[in-house]
């Protein structure tokens, strides 16, 4: 018969935990060949029921009992063998029953210490890894698309580049001076869903050209980036996403990573309509990632799209409503002026994609002024160039 008694066993006295740390109490029976034995079992078991095991070749405690006339013999060896090696540790626990015949069982509640990462939850937000692109400046321009990331807050951008400063962090919380509550930190290192590679080149034709009628000398930019890139899903290795960007700009500038960034979250996560009140829609992005003046198209979600051949989704269909004016820019969301359509179609949930047209304000649509005249005979008739008159302050009056 299971004799019931508390027996309560706290590994760090005075444990306190943060607000990083939190406790899971589970209970749990587990059986061994003494009663140590079965509280080992027991606290193994808890531990791998919150934290998970993996199996690994060790050396280990075996308990191998003998029944030899009548009586029963308990021998405790090592053995080679495969086994689970469980990850954490343990606050405290409690046998709440134990019965010990030929073998032991107990019943016992174990208090397991749970770190808990600051901030949001990242459940839902899909892991991505940046990876040095190559070529000239192709560091720099990783670095400006992992900030590019950061700032739409689609992605859990996970750092792959500082080892050696994790490394010695580690070492730090595993040492004896360390308090358990903050070795809690180790283990929660996330494995990425995505990884970006790429390559980068840069053109640049620029030049000076002097003018022959006033010998002033100007300078005309001819700049080009090419951009090759592909996001790599890391569990299949199956390239989910890839294209060759070509940008009028200098691969230095933090704008260039923007539109590739842009590209990659807008395939993923389109940014959508968050509300239509006081004469604005709020989109559901901000940041560096949405400048103002902006232009953006609405499109209003309709059926699902079916792929015949391999029945995979293509997303839903899109009704095209109208176009918005990004006039402000937090850094979670931005707001923007309605400039073609109706306030009342751009309902909550619509899907707004960049403009393939640049919006030009009405008013600074000038006539251009022409110095020509039409012909009675058809054509037109070409004014003669004037030559300059002289300036009584000295050198030429140039009419327009």
């Amino acid at each position: 018969m299971m004799k019931t008694f508390k027996l309560v066993f706290l590994v760090v006295l005075g444990f306190t935990f943060s607000a990083s740390a939190e406790e899971r109490v589970i209970e749990i029976t587990a059986s061994g060949a003494s009663k140590s034995l079965a509280i080992e079992a027991g606290l193994i078991r808890a531990i791998a029921q919150v934290k998970g095991t993996e199996i690994n070749s060790k050396a280990m405690r075996v308990a191998n009992q003998v029944r030899k006339d009548g009586k029963t013999t308990t021998n405790i060896a090592l053995s080679n063998i495969t086994a689970m090696k469980t990850k954490g540790q343990i606050s405290s626990y409690e046998v709440l029953e134990e019965s010990c015949s030929e073998t032991c069982e107990v019943l016992l509640r174990v208090s397991v210490p749970v770190y808990k990462s600051p901030g949001l939850s990242l459940d839902k937000r899909r892991k991505l890894v940046v990876a040095p692109f190559e070529g000239e400046n192709g560091e720099l321009f990783s670095n400006n698309l992992q900030s590019a990331f950061v700032q739409t807050r689609r992605f859990a951008i996970l750092d792959r580049q500082h080892d050696s400063e994790y490394a010695a962090e580690k070492r730090l919380l595993l040492s004896e001076d360390t308090a358990l509550k903050e070795k809690m930190r180790l283990g929660q290192v996330l494995g990425m869903d995505y990884l970006v590679v790429g390559s980068v080149s840069f053109r640049d034709d620029s030049y000076e050209t002097e003018s022959s009628f006033t010998g002033e000398r100007s300078y005309v930019e001819d700049i080009v980036s090419e951009i090759n890139y592909k996001v790599i899903n890391l569990a299949t290795r199956q390239v989910k996403w890839q294209d060759n960007v070509v940008i009028p700009s200098n691969i230095q500038d933090p704008a260039s990573a923007r539109v590739i960034a842009r590209d990659i979250t807008s395939a993923i996560y389109p940014i959508k309509i968050v509300s239509n009140q006081n004469d604005n829609v709020v989109l559901n992005q901000g940041g560096t990632s949405v400048q103002i003046g902006e232009v953006f198209d609405i499109f209003e979600l309709g059926e699902k799209l079916i792929d015949p051949y391999t029945k995979e989704s293509l997303g839903k269909e899109e009704r095209y409503v109208g176009k918005v004016k990004i006039v402000k820019v937090t850094s979670k969301v931005s707001y923007a002026a309605v400039i073609e359509g109706e306030l009342s179609t751009m309902n909550v949930g619509s899907v707004v994609r960049p403009s393939m047209l640049d919006y030009f304000d009405s008013e600074s649509r000038a006539e251009p002024k022409t110095t020509v005249e039409a012909s009675a005979a058809g054509g037109i008739i070409i004014p003669l160039p004037t030559k300059p008159k002289p300036s009584p302050n000295g050198g030429v009056v140039i009419e327009n």
